[in-house]
């Protein structure tokens, strides 16, 4: 089995993780283990209740939100590991010939990560002018270069894409795309995302949580045990 990639943790659960992780050892050499940070080996998809919307053309999507599998991602854009996965779920999505579906919703880790939040917002200000290719273009370019983040560089970018930037700084300015923001995080902090990136295998009747960076093959793995 490849090697898990870890997660970004908030600090408030960095204690509760620790404790966690040495029971999890205490078992691990009693017992075969059948999960990987809390989603299925090859061959097993665990009993998980989690209970998410369902994919729509609301969402920023690469796909059909009628894909028999939908990866539902809580992404933080300041998150380096988020970096890390993006280009998994890239080659996972363009490999299946439109049998998955890739979808981004909002979890910014604001205790670690003070930058996260204002990209959000300002990639809902970039979204609500230039709709889903806007904001995936947002997203790639945040991404390729995490250390360019700020307000003015936000800015640049909606010009660069083609928004109009008195109505971007206004929209950035009224706040009222942090409602959207602040719905995702809620909906994925209910169903057990306390770390970025979250991403739940959404198909077949089944929602599998997977949690961190993991490699391509052990995405593939929980996808085809659906």
């Amino acid at each position: 089995m490849s090697e898990t990639k870890p997660l970004e943790i908030s600090p408030s659960i960095a204690i509760i993780i620790a404790g966690v992780i040495i029971a999890a050892a205490i078992v691990f050499t009693n017992a075969n283990p059948t999960t990987v940070q809390g989603v299925a080996a090859a061959g097993d998809v665990p009993a998980v209740e989690t209970h998410v919307r369902a994919p729509s053309v609301d969402d920023h999507i690469i796909g059909s939100p009628s894909a028999p599998v939908v990866l539902i991602e809580y992404s933080d854009f300041q998150c380096p590991f988020c970096s890390r996965v993006d280009p998994t779920l890239k080659q996972i999505v363009s490999e299946s010939n439109g049998n998955i579906a890739w979808v981004y919703r909002h979890l910014p880790l604001e205790s670690i990560h003070p930058n996260a939040k204002p990209a959000a917002i300002a990639s809902e200000c970039i979204f609500e002018q230039l709709g889903n290719d806007g904001f995936w273009k947002f997203s790639d370019a945040i991404f390729a270069d995490q250390s360019k983040m700020s307000d003015a560089y936000y800015a640049q970018l909606a010009v660069q894409f083609g928004a109009d930037k008195t109505k971007f700084s206004t929209c950035v300015a009224s706040g009222a795309a942090s409602k959207r923001v602040d719905q995702d995080a809620a909906e994925a902090q209910q169903n057990g995302g306390n770390g970025t990136p979250f991403t739940i295998v959404y198909g077949k009747g089944k929602q599998v949580p997977i949690s961190g960076a993991l490699p391509y093959e052990q995405f593939m793995a929980v996808i085809n045990a659906l």
